[in-house]
């Protein structure tokens, strides 16, 4: 099981990987699913979540 500063940085990882290649507003638009505007306001219990959305749009 991931540490929450393990999905953090996993997190961080994918949504540099979705802005470099599709912008930051996508980005943002991955954390606004989750009523968020960034990682930092994200809570911990959509890590998981907010991951997989990030490597998929990465991974497309």
């Amino acid at each position: 099981m991931l540490s929450n500063r393990d999905w953090v940085i996993n997190i961080e990882n994918a949504a540099a990987k979705v802005a470099a290649e599709y912008g930051q507003k996508v980005v943002d638009s991955v954390f606004c699913r989750y009523d968020a505007h960034s990682l930092e306001d994200l809570s911990p219990c959509y890590y998981g979540e907010v991951f997989s959305d990030l490597e998929q749009i990465a991974n497309d």
